[in-house]
């Protein structure tokens, strides 16, 4: 795979469904690059028949040459897609920079992930072992794994590439088949994924991707032979996906919106907690549903945590994403919009805004989606800014006199995707991770970790777990046997 910057919008005109190229005439999706609005792409918008045609092509598949395949096989050719996706990891990252606006480092950490997820979930393979049970002396039992079906994922356009790995590898690790609606904004990495897994020798019609709008995800999400939709992306958006495949039943994983809350007590070190919130806020410009938006602070130290955060944002390079700066664009001018609405919103309520509050308009890119990064302090726990995911760079602050005061603040939300705190005192961070209601705790590291830990929401950020080992339950469907003897 050659990179250059697309000049050809054509390039990537296409569904691929059962090994082929599938153009469709009729109404296309414009594809701009966010950071110049330059035209990157055209792509079909994918009608319910193109839909049917990819699900009948994946479920042909799970009867046919991988249904039949052994684990081990199975295994083989995940690893070499893993394989194939780091040899053109400089090719990918530039794509999905082009297409999502990230820095290119950032862009690059993420085709990295998605070839981990390959091979982690390639090791599962052949370890999906039964169970016995023991039923008495005249009856066996036993539990057997199976392939759930042909799966639906509809992805988000903030981390598209990892986002699908993410959901396509343990399904097909577990031997299901895999139907992708990319998200209308950024659909290039995951054909350029699919087309890589025909080259490592995964079967045709293994893996499809379906390129369209939300009606287009509606038709897979409510199609009859889908036996189960994994969704990443808005609450509002989830409930819809929820409905649709209620009728006919299908299994159901949500990772929904997120309002995370970042506690800093006394006694902690001022600057691995400042490290941890710009991670949190300001990576692919807040873009991200863990992303660390409510700084809850002990009074002593907010100053001094505001300050700091605020020097490093002021610090921070702008560019097109090409060229590695520290802040790329948000995803669209659209996107960029609704944000400025949220902070507009809050400077009409008399909150405070001590940084950003503003578009960027670089002079390398004077057209493209840029939002400075922004703090409000002292924000009331109920306000809009404070409740609503803004996904973008947009950070409040929010005094806790106490440890259970903080924990009070951070649960005060809907939201219940992700939580950290930073505390000397293990004893206030392991009450804290115990009573804090979020599906992933961090302790003095903010979205540290790794890929191998189950994750998921609670409350309205979803049901379910994707990575690790958990991520394997909703694509395998456990038989029980029994045999009298």
């Amino acid at each position: 795979m050659k990179y250059s910057y697309p000049t050809d919008t054509e390039q990537f005109d296409f569904h691929l469904i059962d090994g082929q190229r599938i153009r469709q005439a009729g109404v296309k999706s414009e594809i701009r690059d966010p950071a110049n609005g330059q035209l990157v792409a055209q792509l079909p918008v994918g009608t319910a028949e193109i839909v049917s045609d990819a699900v009948a092509s994946s479920a042909q598949a799970l009867k046919g040459n991988w249904g039949q395949l052994a684990p081990y096989d199975r295994a083989q050719l995940m690893f070499r897609l893993a394989d194939l996706i780091d040899q053109n990891d400089a090719e990918l990252a530039a794509l999905e920079t082009v297409n999502v606006g990230k820095p290119y480092s950032q862009a690059l950490r993420d085709v990295g992930r998605t070839a981990k997820y390959f091979r982690f979930y390639a090791g599962v393979c052949d370890k999906l072992n039964g169970e016995t049970v023991s039923l008495g002396p005249d009856q066996t039992g036993w539990v057997q794994p199976e392939p759930v079906g042909v799966t639906a994922h509809i992805l988000p356009w903030n981390y598209p590439i990892s986002t699908f790995a993410r959901g396509a590898a343990p399904a097909l690790a577990a031997g299901a088949t895999v139907v992708a609606k990319p998200a209308e904004e950024t659909p290039i990495s995951a054909l350029a994924i699919a087309e890589l897994a025909l080259k490592a020798g995964i079967p045709a019609g293994v893996l499809n991707v379906v390129c369209g709008d939300g009606s287009t995800g509606a038709a897979l999400a409510s199609h009859p032979d889908v036996a189960q939709v994994t969704f990443t992306g808005s609450t509002a958006t989830g409930r819809k996906v929820m409905q649709a495949a209620s009728n006919p039943i299908a299994g159901v994983t949500l990772e929904l919106g997120g309002k995370s809350p970042v506690v800093v007590l006394d006694g902690t070190n001022v600057d691995d907690a400042v490290a941890g919130l710009a991670r949190g806020i300001f990576f692919n410009a807040g873009q991200i549903c863990t992303a660390g938006s409510r700084l809850i602070v002990s009074p002593s130290l907010h100053d001094e945590v505001v300050e700091k955060l605020s020097a490093y944002a002021r610090g921070m390079s702008v560019d097109h994403g090409l060229n590695d700066p520290d802040l790329g664009p948000l995803i669209s001018l659209k996107h960029r919009d609704r944000v400025s609405g949220f902070v507009e919103r809050a400077r009409a309520d008399g909150l405070e805004c001590v940084l950003g509050g503003q578009e960027i308009i670089p002079e390398t890119c004077p057209s493209g989606a840029f939002y400075a990064p922004t703090i409000f302090t002292h924000v009331p726990v109920d306000a809009e800014i404070a409740q609503a995911e803004v996904f973008g760079p947009v950070l409040t602050t929010h005094i806790a006199h106490d440890a259970d005061d903080a924990l009070q603040i951070a649960n005060a939300t809907r939201y219940g995707l992700v939580a950290g705190i930073y505390t000397p005192d293990i004893t206030q961070a392991m009450q804290f991770a115990r009573n804090v209601e979020a599906g992933q705790v961090f302790i003095n590291g903010f979205l540290k970790g790794g890929d191998t830990l189950p994750f998921g929401g609670v409350k309205e950020s979803g049901i379910g777990r994707e990575k690790g080992l958990a991520a394997m339950a909703s694509y395998t469907a456990q038989k029980s046997v029994v045999i009298s003897h």
